[in-house]
């Protein structure tokens, strides 16, 4: 009796060694959607489960990454549109990823808005193709309009290492990905 206990207390010593060095750093954030820039897919004041750190890149994911302006440090969800090596366009609003246009839900609120002066080309519906180097990746908010701001079309390809988490699922149970 005395050996299966000692058996079984090397076995919860043994979990919970594993748990707290690999599995416990894998622990849900909560994040509120402060905008409407991620409809329709993630609405205004909705609340979603993120999970971090990211170990493989899927285009279409969603994800956050850390940006940070005179303004402060914010954590800003996106779509995964791009990985290193993919050449990506937008026309008319449609994604295209390698020539094929992309799956993903987007939204135009106002066409006739589609100058920028923020954004590296003018036009926010119609641009690249553009390259993703390695090491980075190009994201976007699914309202094409500049509610999308900040994502690359405002701010460059953004390196892979400002990327912390993947969201997966509101609070209320939604999932976010396919």
């Amino acid at each position: 009796m005395t050996r299966r206990l000692g058996w079984a207390a090397l076995a919860v010593v043994m979990g919970c060694l594993a748990w707290v060095s690999r599995l416990g750093t894998r622990w849900p954030s909560i994040y509120v959607m402060t905008g409407s820039s991620m409809e329709p897919t993630v609405r205004a004041r909705e609340y979603f489960l993120a999970w971090g750190p990211l170990a493989e890149l899927r285009r279409g994911d969603l994800v956050i990454f850390v940006y940070d302006d005179e303004d402060g440090v914010f954590h800003v969800l996106r779509r995964l549109v791009g990985v290193p090596g993919d050449t990506v366009a937008m026309r008319r609003g449609a994604v295209l990823v390698n020539g094929g246009a992309a799956s993903w839900p987007h939204r135009i609120i106002n066409p006739a808005a589609r100058q920028s002066l923020m954004a590296r080309e003018h036009d926010l519906y119609d641009w690249g193709p553009w390259l993703v180097p390695a090491d980075s990746v190009l994201l976007l908010a699914d309202t094409r309009d500049m509610l999308g701001w900040p994502d690359s079309r405002f701010l460059g390809f953004i390196p892979r290492d400002r990327l912390v988490a993947r969201a997966t699922r509101t609070l209320h149970g939604r999932r976010l990905q396919d």
